[in-house]
């Protein structure tokens, strides 16, 4: 599997953004994030699956493959989500989205006319990173490592234990950590 080559400055741009996402809702860097009140606060209408037509093309295949998706709702952007999934994927579903709307992606459909997923996987990788940085800043992933908070980590910020362990791999707390000596 080859790395994903990210654009000059991409990484830093995103932990910014989360940044500011934060501090528009008065949370520090730290703090964990609600992403309801994410959507609420940049008027963003979250939808749930459940409460979508059922002869909707969102499901087409099964719904339990669904995740989420950005779709435009008049004036307004709306998020889709699945939220038969489990609180922490529902979180990181939507944070994905927002990711998506933060960054400027366009809005495209969710299928091809054939009926298959449409897929840009370099927009779905800055997607992927951005929402990432959104449940857990690079400061909160080192806040987590030096207050040696990974016991709670997961149950504070909301995700799972996949996201933590990407989170605190790609922002550099787990190597700033050992090479401080805390370990």
């Amino acid at each position: 599997m080859t790395e994903l080559t990210w654009r000059r400055g991409f990484k830093t741009e995103a932990n910014r953004i989360a940044l500011r996402a934060r501090e528009k809702m008065g949370l520090t860097p730290i703090c964990p994030i609600d992403p309801l009140q994410v959507c609420e606060r940049f008027d963003i209408r979250l939808l749930k699956l459940s409460e979508i037509d059922p002869k909707s093309s969102f499901l087409r295949s099964e719904s339990t493959k669904f995740s989420a998706v950005t779709v435009p709702c008049g004036l307004h952007t709306a998020i889709v989500h699945n939220d038969s999934h489990h609180p922490h994927r529902q979180r990181s579903n939507i944070c994905h989205e927002l990711a998506h709307c933060f960054l400027g992606h366009k809005c495209t459909p969710p299928l091809t006319p054939h009926g298959e997923r449409a897929h840009d996987g370099s927009v779905e990788a800055e997607a992927n990173y951005l929402g990432g940085a959104l449940l857990l800043t690079n400061e909160g992933a080192w806040h987590v490592m030096y207050r040696q908070l990974l016991a709670e980590a997961q149950h504070v910020y909301g995700i799972s234990e996949a996201m933590l362990n990407y989170r605190l791999r790609i922002s550099g707390a787990y190597t700033r950590y050992r090479r401080a000596g805390a370990y």
